[in-house]
């Protein structure tokens, strides 16, 4: 089983058996700094009616060979990656005892697309730093008024499918947790909407203009 092959696929993938169904393929990366490694986990969730939805994650006994997918007694399914009128990625095959096919407009964009300096718009202070090698540097005080001052990030979790980074405040309270979401904001390049329970949203650009 080869993981990292089918991360390339992650995506929501609307399929052709019913009103709303779908396949998802939904990836976490989770980094630790101090140990130096990086897990990612997959979870593969179907709808055959567009109504409820079943689970399944991609463990022991299944595999992809960067064409098919095959979950034992689950499904089988052949995928091509072709660019056709906005789409991205197409499959066919089974699941269960019933023929599907399916397509995604939507790409995983890896963490590295992201790698830069962001600043905080409210205060113009650095707030997060993405380096080459995907370590996080954060200003943990950013809710308090920031610092500008920042500190490594010991261990994150990155959603490549929505562009979100989650990681709590090893320097700050305990029950700290903050929600990244990554972008782009046309001429201010890229974008960060950091967030967190009880406060209000700060965005971080990796330009500033004067005067806004």
């Amino acid at each position: 089983m080869d993981v990292n092959k089918l991360v390339p696929f992650t995506g929501y993938y609307s399929m052709n058996v019913a009103p709303g169904a779908f396949l998802s393929i939904d990836t976490i990366e989770q980094r630790s700094m101090s140990a130096i490694e990086k897990t990612t986990s997959i979870t593969i969730s179907v709808s055959m009616d567009g109504k409820s939805a079943t689970a399944y994650p991609f463990n022991e006994g299944a595999a992809f060979d960067g064409v098919r997918l095959n979950i034992p007694g689950l499904l089988t399914l052949d995928f091509s990656r072709e660019y056709r009128d906005g789409r991205l990625v197409s499959f066919a095959g089974q699941i269960g005892d019933v023929n599907v096919s399916g397509e995604t407009y939507f790409n995983q964009v890896p963490l590295s697309a992201f790698v830069g300096n962001y600043y905080d718009v409210q205060t113009s202070r650095p707030a997060l730093t993405i380096t080459n090698n995907l370590e996080l540097l954060f200003d943990f005080s950013i809710f308090s008024g920031g610092t500008g001052k920042l500190q490594r990030v010991q261990s994150y979790s990155y959603l490549p499918a929505m562009y979100v980074l989650m990681f709590s405040g090893e320097h700050a309270p305990e029950s700290t947790k903050f929600t990244l979401m990554l972008g782009t904001a046309s001429k201010n390049g890229l974008a960060c909407s950091i967030q967190s329970a009880g406060f209000a949203p700060r965005l971080a650009e990796s330009i500033l203009l004067l005067g806004r």
